[in-house]
């Protein structure tokens, strides 16, 4: 999604620095026009807005408060826009950091795969005071062509998560539909076309629905990386107390999957768990199936 990224900006024009713990990854940019910084504080050399992508809270901490990180080496009055899908509390140390040293901070996960963000398709969910939305409004417009702002402070966060959880849940229906219909002799492209054009229709179904006519499980979001959302939202709800069965549930299926062989696939593999747990013929072959 970084590469996506710089990508978009460099092709709206914009004057781009590029930084990754591996090189050899903005080789490609590079060409394309970026400058590589050869570590974090450099990028405040030529830059006043450092917009990142990360893995995990881990990789977002370590970018941004470790001594030579994002906030640490940032000119007072910076703009940093993170748009990785991490936890609240993560964010706010992020954010509380930030502010100490008066620096701007915006929360900006994004909906969407790098092909969606490369042609500037992309939903960025937003938040942060109003300074510092105002102040990435012109950079967010090159990113993105939906922008929604719903919150001052972490609300971003826990919206991109619900996002996922509802993917995740989608995704796991559309496993057990196909795998009930198909049992019953229905084609699955007849399946996909009806659901397409009925009351639950959604651009989600529709823009799945090529990879799973040819049974393609190629990663745009893996599950590995859906495993980790649903875990953050177990967490945000378990501290208000929510209950989420559904989410648990889904949890639960995609860490069986993972353990299957199949985390490094898309998350659309909660199809080829579910066939191999009902007997049936499976997409994808699991290296060690649950005996049900």
């Amino acid at each position: 999604m970084g590469a996506a990224l710089a990508s978009r900006l460099l092709a709206q024009g914009d004057g781009v620095t590029v930084w990754n713990r591996h090189v050899v990854a903005t080789e490609p940019l590079v060409a394309a026009g970026a400058t590589v910084a050869p570590d974090l504080p450099s990028i405040w050399r030529t830059a006043e807005v450092a917009m990142t992508f990360l893995a995990n809270d881990g990789a977002v901490e370590e970018v941004y408060l470790s001594p030579d990180g994002l906030v640490g080496t940032a000119p007072e009055g910076a703009l940093l826009i993170d748009m990785s899908t991490i936890s609240p509390a993560s964010s706010s140390r992020v954010a509380a950091a930030a502010r100490a040293r008066r620096i701007r901070y915006v929360r900006s996960p994004v909906s969407g795969n790098p092909s969606v963000l490369a042609s500037g398709d992309i939903t960025l969910i937003v938040s942060g005071d109003d300074d510092s939305i105002g102040a990435a409004r012109g950079v967010l417009d090159h990113v993105g062509s939906k922008i929604y702002h719903v919150g001052q402070q972490e609300e971003a966060r826990v919206m991109k998560l619900a996002v996922n959880a509802l993917l995740g849940a989608n995704a796991q229906m559309l496993a057990e539909m196909i795998t009930l219909c198909e049992s019953r002799g229905i084609d699955r492209q007849a399946l996909l076309e009806v659901v397409a054009g009925s009351a639950i229709g959604s651009p989600f179904v529709k823009y799945k629905t090529q990879a799973l006519l040819d049974r393609h499980y190629d990663a745009t979001f893996t599950l590995a990386m859906l495993v980790k959302d649903l875990r953050l939202v177990q967490d945000v709800a378990a501290a208000e107390p929510i209950p989420l069965p559904v989410t648990d549930l889904v949890t639960q299926l995609a860490v069986e999957s993972c353990r299957e062989g199949l985390g490094d696939l898309d998350f659309l593999a909660l199809l080829p768990h579910l066939q191999a747990r009902a007997g049936k013929p499976s997409d994808v072959p699991l290296s060690s199936p649950d005996k049900h």
